[in-house]
């Protein structure tokens, strides 16, 4: 009997933690709408405008053989969330509007056995190949493994500048060599979006 009543119990407290759960979530979003996290700061004649935190990350793991080693690549691309790309978006009714968002990288790593290489790309990899304007505003916005041909790493990096559908794309590739991660060697960059 005392063993039923314990159950009883633990069922009944069990019960109200879900409706507590379910009542704070649909009170906290009511609109239907994702909240976010945009913070305007305004100082006498400016605004400045924080884009919320990205928190995805994307991932992708490629297995391949060189010299019948085994090799895992595995490429990461994540915010470092630090609000660091600024844009001054210009004046409207005397009001200066600064726009702030975050710095994209993309982390590559070469597993062979136990030895672990790494290296970071970031939009000042390409800053040679971007017209001068388009650096100084962009970001990075993607990058894909286009493909693996012998000790030869084939990518493609997205560049653009927040908000808009200004966008820039450059090949590149990385050699392996001696198991490790040799230098970008850029091959095109070119204008893809607007």
């Amino acid at each position: 009997m005392l063993q039923m009543k314990r159950m009883l119990l633990y069922l009944f407290i069990s019960f109200i933690l879900i409706i507590g759960c379910d009542q704070k979530k649909s009170n906290e979003n009511k609109s239907g709408l994702e909240p976010t996290i945009v913070l305007n700061e305004t100082n006498k004649d400016t605004t400045h405008n924080y884009w919320e935190l990205i928190l995805d990350t994307i991932a992708y793991r490629k297995e391949f053989r060189i010299s019948d080693i085994k090799h895992i690549l595995e490429l990461k691309t994540y915010s470092l969330n630090d609000s660091l790309v600024v844009r001054n978006l210009g004046i409207i009714d005397s009001q200066t509007y600064i726009d702030h968002s975050h710095t994209m990288v993309s982390d590559i790593k070469l597993f062979v056995g136990n030895t672990i290489n790494q290296k970071r790309i970031e939009k000042t990899n390409f800053e040679k190949e971007l017209i001068p304007e388009f650096y100084a505003e962009c970001n990075l916005y993607s990058t894909q493994i286009d493909s693996i041909a012998g000790n030869i790493i084939y990518l493609a990096s997205d560049l653009a500048i927040p908000d808009t559908d200004i966008q820039w794309r450059v090949w590149y590739s990385i050699k392996i060599v001696d198991n490790q991660l040799g230098k970008i060697e850029i091959k095109e960059s070119d204008y893809v979006g607007l």
